[in-house]
């Protein structure tokens, strides 16, 4: 199984195609392998990357009485130790949040950066209604609309199961503590509007980060807006063939930002 060591973590990775390096980031309590059905259509232009983060899929978990690590370093690291200088990423949730904070330190180093189902500012906490799981465990209902997971009910059935590994289980029985070092930078909010690589946001209509999406464009003036409708959270997979468009659509743009520099 291919790991890497990464901050005294071992990081588990899968990297599949060739061409330009796309790197996708996982959000929370997923994995790296929850992009395989986008990594499908995607490897046969481009290298795809995909890891788990710390505390996530078949990585190491962080030690129980220190806060969670920067996972912005942690991104640093995966690109250092492959050796990718000019990315593309793809992120979703917390890890859209990662890209975010990545490509607010490297403005110009992506090639393309698309974020979907994270905006700015975030809603309060005590805003966002917490969501039952489901039948599968670690599955929460608020990632997909009740009549796209009836009728997809084998993809709702493996998405939940690979989000349930030992790693991930481990962790939410023992939480790590968030600091402000994984989750914020200082002045992160006002440094949004200094990306100058391609950006696309792409945000489900029923995504309780629907709002905070369209307040993120407004921030970052040349960003790509994209809204789903009938999508929630996780609008990357509910609408896959139309996210694989915006990652293609995205991508182009850097590609002839590039050639006529």
């Amino acid at each position: 199984m291919p790991f890497l060591d990464i901050n005294e973590s071992d990081i588990y990775y899968t990297d599949q195609g060739s061409g330009d390096p796309l790197v996708m980031l996982h959000g929370r309590s997923a994995s790296g392998s929850c992009w395989d059905w986008h990594i499908q259509q995607l490897r046969d232009r481009y290298r795809v990357i995909a890891f788990d983060s710390v505390n996530h899929g078949f990585s190491s978990n962080s030690p129980v009485d220190e806060f969670e690590p920067d996972r912005v370093d942690e991104l640093d690291a995966v690109l250092d130790a492959l050796g990718i200088e000019r990315p593309i990423i793809v992120g979703q949730s917390m890890g859209a949040m990662t890209t975010l904070r990545w490509a607010s330190r490297n403005p110009e180093r992506a090639r393309a950066i698309i974020a979907t189902g994270m905006g700015w500012p975030i809603p309060p906490v005590g805003t966002i209604s917490p969501a039952p799981l489901t039948d599968g465990l670690w599955l929460e209902s608020r990632n997909f609309n009740a009549d796209w997971a009836a009728q997809n009910p084998r993809v709702i059935a493996q998405y939940s199961r690979i989000r349930s590994t030992a790693t991930a289980i481990e962790n939410s029985l023992r939480p790590r503590q968030w600091g402000s070092n994984e989750w914020l930078d200082e002045d992160f909010g006002e440094r949004l509007a200094g990306i100058v690589s391609p950006v696309t946001l792409f945000v489900g209509a029923d995504d309780f980060m629907a709002d905070p999406v369209r307040d993120l464009a407004s921030i970052i003036g040349h960003a790509r807006l994209e809204v789903a409708e009938n999508a929630h959270h996780n609008a990357n997979l509910q609408c896959l063939d139309q996210f694989i468009g915006l990652i293609d659509d995205t991508v182009a743009e850097g590609r002839a930002r590039e050639a006529t520099a």
